[in-house]
């Protein structure tokens, strides 16, 4: 069950928000292992941190509501931490379609080019990379990490991009099924989805 959030001040937010960050890197970590092994057991581990990752963004949420809208003055760390509750819950959202996009896969019994795995591989390793150092900017206040979460997050697009138009191309030729085509590019939409709400949050923070 996960710890009911007490936020004080500032800096217990700051540290709730980490925590989160914490949180949805783990679970798309899962949701990786999950579709590399089509591991059932790391899926419902994913889709269980995603429960808490949707109670931790209601109870910050309230808590940025509650303890500190009402102050005369607007507390500058809470206007930068205040949205980032929201995208990471976005982010968890779009965690769970993939988990969905994976356990069809098993389902239906779809399998992936050997090219097409590897693509999606690099993406969640990329994905979690991102997450992680979007973490670690918050914790060191390093302006370094976020200008490589900006930066390669926008080769991120450009990779998905390249792989969408190399499957297309596949498709045609005829050496790709469309049963498997539609899951991998559905899973290339969710990834982008997952890269985007990271940098929509490296772009608002002022370090």
């Amino acid at each position: 069950m996960a710890r009911q959030a007490v936020i004080e001040d500032p800096k217990g937010l700051e540290v709730e928000i980490i925590s989160m960050c914490d949180s949805t890197r783990e679970m798309l970590s899962a949701t990786r292992d999950g579709f590399k092994r089509q591991d059932k057991e790391s899926l419902n581990y994913a889709e269980k941190i995603g429960r808490e990752i949707h109670q931790k963004e209601k109870e910050l949420t309230h808590s940025i509501i509650s303890k500190f809208s009402r102050t005369e003055e607007p507390i500058k760390d809470v206007e930068v931490l205040g949205f980032l509750p929201a995208h990471l819950e976005r982010i968890g959202d779009n965690i769970e379609l993939l988990i969905r996009c994976i356990r069809t896969m098993a389902y239906e019994g779809t399998l992936f080019s050997e090219r097409a795995i590897k693509e999606t591989n690099t993406l969640f390793d990329k994905a979690i990379e991102l997450l992680e150092c979007l973490r670690d900017a918050l914790k060191t206040k390093n302006k370094v990490l976020i200008r490589y979460v900006k930066e390669e997050g926008e080769k991120f697009q450009d990779m998905i991009s390249e792989y969408s138009l190399a499957h297309q191309e596949r498709l045609i030729e005829g050496t790709c099924f469309s049963k498997a085509s539609s899951v991998y590019l559905a899973i290339l939409d969710y990834l982008a989805e997952v890269e985007r709400h990271i940098r929509q949050m490296a772009n608002n923070i002022v370090l």
